[in-house]
């Protein structure tokens, strides 16, 4: 771009994404109704159509994987929008500097691209100084997309073949190593019986049995997104149940409860403070919770463990609930760095300190990206509870949906399902 004219790529580069979007609609839709090219057809459509849904499995899972804590909204933005303004620009810039070449009349260059295209791109590069570095650094880029896809394929692969500790963990580096020399030496091997014909075909054999299971994937995600809204409905029903748990409790004390609250906001708690959070709040709010479900006839049960590398216990509150899912209550142990404005606080406990810790609430649904460290016994209690009505109001939620009860006019119980002496 800088050894070419800069104003003429920019301005193609604005016009080819004027084209892309103008034209993308009716290129989407074009079914060629009247005009069947079968050459192109098969030769291209196919081909590409096979393409992405054979790498559709493991690129999708890897990204998911390595995108872990993001939105939807966030990985569908991203996945969307980078990969297609890095491949329109490079398009762009390349594909525009070799038209303007051949309408400069390098017919030399044209014909190379047109009958050896794989050697079109270093022609290309050779018409401008310092071939040499470009020449190498293509090598270089090219051959790092094709490690860094077939790295992303080994890791999927590999956790497929695994068994894995906990989601969070991934295959063993060895497991990997066999996963990406395998797909390295078939692609090899294939290159060398066939050559790219017989990769192509084979891309289009693998890829065609797995659309079936695409459909049965975009099934499953619309599932979870119900299961999803379902969630959200019954923490919006439940809330109601919270909020008088909190006005209709017994008082902490004259000035406690917002002392404490800034105090807590101030505080960068330590190891310290972590153990005496463990010894006075956490361990007693899990087991006397535990114990009131258990005496209400519930099967409830503890569990604790450390956590490695700073050896803090994780608890974990679990209460069966028979053949419909579990409530699962967990505090883990997260520890941060310092920030700068910690000595700002005065007498926070571990101000000084490097690290800090906090321990987030994980349900069964993953991390609910709030701090219950330096909960008192009562407000812990009370948070377990909330979790644990919200669950059951989603079970409930969940049984109505799936037995599509019929919500009477206005919302109002039928007359005949009302007590006589209930007012409307």
């Amino acid at each position: 771009m800088i050894w070419d004219d800069p104003i003429r790529l920019l301005n193609s580069w604005v016009l080819n994404i004027g084209d892309y979007v103008s034209r993308f609609p009716g290129m989407t839709l074009n079914t060629f109704a009247y005009e069947q090219p079968t050459e192109w057809l098969g030769d291209w459509t196919l081909f590409f159509w096979a393409w992405w849904i054979a790498w559709a499995p493991f690129v999708g899972l890897f990204l998911a994987r390595i995108s872990r804590g993001r939105t939807i909204r966030q990985f569908v933005a991203a996945t969307l929008i980078i990969p297609f303004l890095f491949t329109l620009t490079f398009l762009s810039i390349f594909g525009n500097t070799a038209l303007g070449l051949i309408r400069d009349g390098n017919a030399e260059f044209g014909e190379t691209a047109m009958n050896a295209p794989e050697e079109g791109f270093y022609t290309l590069l050779a018409q401008y100084p310092g071939v040499t570095f470009s020449a190498g650094l293509a090598t270089f880029v090219g051959l790092l997309f094709y490690v860094t896809s077939a790295d992303s394929g080994a890791l999927v692969m590999g956790n497929f073949t695994s068994r894995l500790a906990s989601p969070t963990t991934d295959a063993s580096r060895w497991v990997r190593i066999f996963w990406a020399a395998a797909t390295g030496l078939l692609t090899m091997a294939m290159l060398l019986v066939g050559g790219l014909g017989a990769l192509t075909s084979a891309t289009i054999i693998m890829g065609l049995p797995f659309s079936f299971v695409m459909f049965l994937v975009m099934w499953g995600l619309y599932k979870a997104l119900r299961v999803e809204r379902l969630r959200e409905d019954a923490a919006r029903t439940s809330m109601p149940a919270s909020l008088s748990e909190r006005t209709g409790g017994e008082p902490l004390g004259p000035g406690r409860t917002w002392r404490q609250r800034i105090a807590r906001a101030m505080t960068y708690p330590g190891r310290r403070a972590v153990d005496r959070f463990i010894e006075e709040s956490a361990r007693p709010a899990f087991a006397d919770v535990a114990e009131e479900i258990r005496t209400q006839g519930g099967d409830a049960t503890v569990l604790e463990e450390p956590v490695e590398p700073f050896d803090v216990p994780h608890l974990e509150l679990r209460v069966s609930m028979g053949q419909e899912e579990d409530f699962a209550y967990c505090i883990w142990p997260e520890e941060h760095p310092t920030p700068s404005i910690a000595p700002l606080a005065v007498g926070a406990v571990g101000a000084t300190e490097t690290t800090y810790y906090r321990f987030g609430v994980y349900l069964n649904e993953g991390s609910q990206g709030y701090d219950v460290m330096g909960y008192s016994k009562a407000q812990l209690i009370g948070d377990i509870l909330d979790q644990y009505e919200r669950h059951l109001e989603f079970l409930r939620l969940h049984r109505e949906s799936a037995n599509a009860s019929v919500l009477p006019e206005h919302g109002l119980p039928a007359s005949d399902a009302r007590p006589d002496d209930q007012p409307i």
